[in-house]
């Protein structure tokens, strides 16, 4: 009989800790389950605020003037610009002009100070000195005389 009764006892125990322990397993469930809302709801927090700056952002763009600031975006972390550091930025990017050509310079990336006309005569005068020939002689000659009929130097 002590045996039975030490059984039961230990039943008794055991099953006294179960009811025990599930009271407190559903308070760290419910815990559990208020972290996950938590998480959630500070993650859409965290969306609506970098949606809300960025259309700051834009309407800022759109305010100053600055055109093709699309290009410069991808290079820029938009959430990262407070209010001072956005506005300071639009300002020089509003100073910043594209540098104008001067009228009469070469519109296809030409930068080079030769013409074509000048870069013909030396290549004409170079072949005439080097071989020294009458026809080469010539046509530098030649060459020089049309180039200076049209406006050219030398």
């Amino acid at each position: 009989m002590t045996n039975e009764t030490t059984e039961q006892s230990e039943k008794e125990v055991i099953e006294e800790q179960v009811t025990d322990q599930s009271p407190e397993q559903t308070e760290i469930d419910e815990l559990r389950a208020q972290v996950v809302e938590y998480e959630a709801l500070k993650a859409q927090i965290a969306e609506q605020e970098a949606t809300q700056k960025a259309e700051i952002f834009a309407q800022k763009v759109e305010q100053s003037g600055v055109k093709d600031f699309d290009k410069l975006q991808p290079f820029l972390d938009a959430t990262k610009l407070e209010g001072d550091a956005l506005d300071e930025l639009l300002g020089i990017l509003q100073g910043i002009k594209p540098k104008q050509t001067p009228i009469g310079a070469a519109t296809n990336g030409g930068n080079d100070t030769k013409t074509v006309h000048q870069t013909m005569l030396a290549n004409a005068e170079a072949v005439a000195k080097r071989t020294g020939s009458a026809e080469d002689i010539a046509a530098f000659s030649g060459l020089k005389q049309k180039i200076k009929q049209f406006g050219g130097r030398r």
